[in-house]
C-alpha cells in the first residue's frame, strides 16, 4: 500500500498528466489546424498563424497566475488545481466543436484564439501548483523525487498527446486529420479532464493556512490585489525563476513542438515525426524523476548547474541535427537534447519552489514560471518557423537556443544548496 503522503503527490502529479494533454494536443496538430483555420494561399503562413495562436496561449499564462497563483496560496492548493483542470477540460471540448475557416471565414479562428487562451489561463496556475504540492506532500529527504515525478506528469501528459496524434495519423491518415479527425483528441482531453477533476477532488490540502470559511468575491479579490503587491518585491527571484525556466523549456519546444512539425514537412512524414517524439518523451520520463532523485542526492542547485552547461555545449549541434538530418537526424537530436533538458525539468520544482516562502511559494513560482514561457519558450515555434522557414536563416534555430544559456548560468552562478 502507498504512504498517504506519497499517494497524495503522486495524484497532483496524475492529474498534471491529465491537464497537459489537453495542453500539448494543440502542438502536435499544428499543421492540421493551419489548414483548417487560416486561408490556403501560403502554406507557410498557415503554419506559423497556427504556432502564433500556440503562443497566445502561452501568452495568457501569466493572467492566469496572477489569479490563480494567489489562489493557490489563499485558498489553497487543491481548491486551484481542482479550478484549472475545470477550466481546461471546457476549453478543449469547446476547441473540438469549432467551425473551419472554410465555413465561417475568420471568425473561426478568433474563436480558436480565445480558446487557447483560456487554455493558456488554465495551465498558468497548475503546472507549478503541482509541483509545489508535490513537494509539501513529500517525507522530509524526497521532495525532489517528488516534485520530479509531477513534472515527468507532465511530461507524460505531453507524451500522450504525441502518441494519440501519431494514432490518430496512422489509422485516419493525413487527408482525414486535415479534415474532421483532429477534433478526436480534443473530445478526448476533455474526458481525460473530467477524470482529472474526480482525482483531485479527493486530495488533501498541504497548506495549513488555507482560507476554510466563505468569503465574497470582491473579498478575495482584494486578496489577491494584496499578495500580487507583495510578489512584486521579489523581483530579483522571479528574474532568477524566468531565467532558469526559459533555456531549458526552449530546447523543449524547438525541438519536441517545432522540429517535429518541420521534419513532418521536410523529407519525413507527420506519423513518423509524431512517432519519434513519441519514443524519445517516453524514454524520458525515468530522467526527469532521476533529475529530481538527484536533487536529493547531490543537491538541487548543483545538478541543475550540471545539466544547465550540458544542455549549452549540446544546444547547438542537437538543433542542427535535427533540421538537417530527417527523421534520424531528428530522432538523434531529440535523444540527445533529452538527457539535459529532462534532468533539468526534475531538478526545477524542489529549486524553485524551496527559494520561496510557503505563504508565497505558488503565487512567486506561477509569475515568475509563466513569464518566462509566455514571452520566451512559448513564442519558440513561431520564433523558429520564422527564422528558419520565413527569412531562411539556417543558422537562426541553433543561435536561437544557445544564447538563452547565458542568463541561466548568471542566475545560478552564486546559488547554493542549503
Amino acid at each position: 500500500m502507498i504512504p498517504k503522503r506519497y499517494s497524495a503527490a503522486l495524484a497532483g502529479a496524475l492529474g498534471n498528466t491529465l491537464e497537459w494533454f489537453d495542453f500539448a494536443v494543440y502542438g502536435y496538430f499544428a499543421t492540421a489546424l493551419g489548414k483548417v483555420f487560416f486561408p490556403s494561399d501560403d502554406p507557410s503562413f498557415q503554419t506559423v498563424a497556427s504556432f502564433g495562436i500556440f503562443a497566445i496561449g502561452y501568452l495568457a499564462r501569466p493572467i492566469g497566475s496572477l489569479v490563480l497563483g494567489p489562489v493557490g496560496d489563499l485558498l489553497g492548493r487543491k481548491k486551484m488545481m481542482t479550478t484549472s483542470i475545470i477550466i481546461m477540460g471546457l476549453a478543449s471540448f469547446l476547441v473540438a466543436l469549432l467551425p473551419t475557416y472554410a465555413q465561417v471565414g475568420a471568425i473561426a479562428a478568433y474563436a480558436l484564439m480565445l480558446l487557447r487562451m483560456t487554455q493558456g489561463f488554465s495551465v498558468g496556475g497548475e503546472y507549478t501548483g503541482s509541483m509545489v504540492y508535490a513537494t509539501e506532500a513529500s517525507p522530509t529527504g524526497k521532495e525532489g523525487l517528488m516534485s520530479g515525478i509531477a513534472h515527468a506528469g507532465a511530461l507524460l501528459g505531453f507524451f500522450l498527446g504525441s502518441l494519440v496524434a501519431a494514432l490518430t495519423a496512422h489509422f485516419f491518415g493525413e487527408e482525414n486529420v486535415n479534415d474532421w479527425a483532429w477534433r478526436m483528441p480534443f473530445l478526448l482531453g476533455a474526458l481525460v479532464a473530467i477524470a482529472g477533476w474526480r482525482l483531485r477532488a479527493h486530495m488533501p490540502e498541504t497548506f495549513e493556512d488555507a482560507i476554510e470559511h466563505k468569503i465574497s468575491s470582491k473579498e478575495l479579490t482584494a486578496l489577491i490585489l494584496s499578495r500580487l503587491k507583495d510578489v512584486i518585491k521579489n523581483w530579483r527571484i522571479l528574474g532568477k525563476i524566468a531565467a532558469i525556466i526559459s533555456f531549458s523549456n526552449i530546447l523543449f519546444y524547438v525541438e519536441f513542438v517545432y522540429f517535429v512539425d518541420y521534419v513532418a514537412k521536410h523529407g519525413g512524414s507527420m506519423q513518423s515525426a509524431n512517432t519519434v517524439a513519441t519514443a524519445v518523451q517516453l524514454i524520458g520520463i525515468p530522467i526527469v524523476v532521476l533529475g529530481g532523485w538527484l536533487a536529493d542526492k547531490l543537491g538541487r542547485v548543483k545538478i541543475t548547474q550540471y545539466a544547465t552547461w550540458l544542455g549549452t555545449i549540446l544546444a547547438i549541434p542537437c538543433v542542427l541535427a535535427s533540421q538537417l538530418g530527417g527523421v534520424t537526424g531528428l530522432a538523434i537530436g531529440q535523444l540527445l537534447i533529452a538527457i539535459p533538458v529532462m534532468l533539468l525539468f526534475g531538478a526545477q520544482g524542489v529549486l524553485i519552489s524551496k527559494m520561496v516562502r510557503p505563504e508565497q511559494r505558488c503565487s512567486v513560482f506561477a509569475i515568475g514560471y509563466s513569464l518566462a514561457v509566455a514571452i520566451f519558450a512559448g513564442t519558440s515555434p513561431m520564433v523558429t518557423s520564422w527564422l528558419l522557414e520565413i527569412n531562411e536563416w539556417a543558422w537562426g534555430p541553433a543561435a536561437y537556443c544557445f544564447i538563452y544559456a547565458i542568463p541561466a548560468i548568471y542566475a545560478l552562478r552564486n546559488m547554493k544548496d542549503d
